[in-house]
């Protein structure tokens, strides 16, 4: 084979030099689009995202997690099919009449709002602050608070409220899940004094919803 001339062997070296070049300057991982690139994660807004003070980077440790039936009477309903959208309606109309704790606005909460609840019960809980913020973006037929400063449960804390159908039953269900940062008060008083407050919301939540579908109210 007769040799190239000087300038394809020019041309030549300088297409591998270029290859090589490239080669060193192109990102790890650029092979494949794929390969590495974070995977979305479909959950609800979480507060850190939409709460900006320093308390919504605390950790936090999950302190319960209940799943209630929406009914008017515990002896004679085991549940009801209601609609979650129907318990939104009935807060939307008016939050604190059947919201159970002090100082809940009547007219239903805005996004970010505070509002100063404070947390009364007998006993050796007695009255705690439990300023809160209000969200509901991410939450379907439902809302959580986010607990600020001076709150007993501590800053950043959560509590999420979700109205959803039971499957096999189609029962209305009251899901409550909270997570604290740096609670006041033991584990056993703050759990008792949750278990009746959220156990009395979703009854009077069943009362309202069984007298707009019934007329013996």
């Amino acid at each position: 084979m007769p040799n190239r001339s000087p300038l394809l062997r020019r041309l030549s070296n300088l297409a591998v030099a270029g290859a090589a070049m490239l080669a060193v300057l192109a990102p790890a991982g650029a092979a494949s689009a794929s390969s590495g690139a974070p995977v979305a994660k479909k959950a609800e807004t979480t507060a850190a995202q939409q709460d900006t003070t320093p308390a919504a980077a605390v950790k936090l440790r999950k302190l319960y997690d209940w799943r209630l039936h929406v009914k008017p009477n515990n002896a004679k309903y085991i549940g009801r099919p209601w609609k979650p959208a129907e318990a939104i309606q009935e807060l939307k109309k008016c939050f604190n009449c059947t919201f159970p704790v002090k100082n809940a606005p009547k007219a239903y909460p805005k996004e970010g709002q505070l509002i100063k609840l404070k947390a009364c019960a007998a006993g050796p809980f007695g009255c705690r602050n439990a300023p809160v913020k209000f969200y509901s973006k991410g939450v379907a037929n439902g809302w959580y608070f986010v607990a600020q400063k001076g709150h007993f449960d501590g800053a950043g804390s959560k509590v999420y409220f979700q109205f959803y159908n039971e499957k096999n039953t189609g029962y209305l269900m009251l899901h409550v899940w909270a997570y604290v940062a740096k609670p006041g008060v033991p584990d056993s008083v703050n759990k008792s004094f949750a278990r009746g407050k959220w156990q009395d919301f979703s009854h009077k939540m069943g009362v309202k919803l069984h007298c707009k579908h019934s007329s013996q109210c």
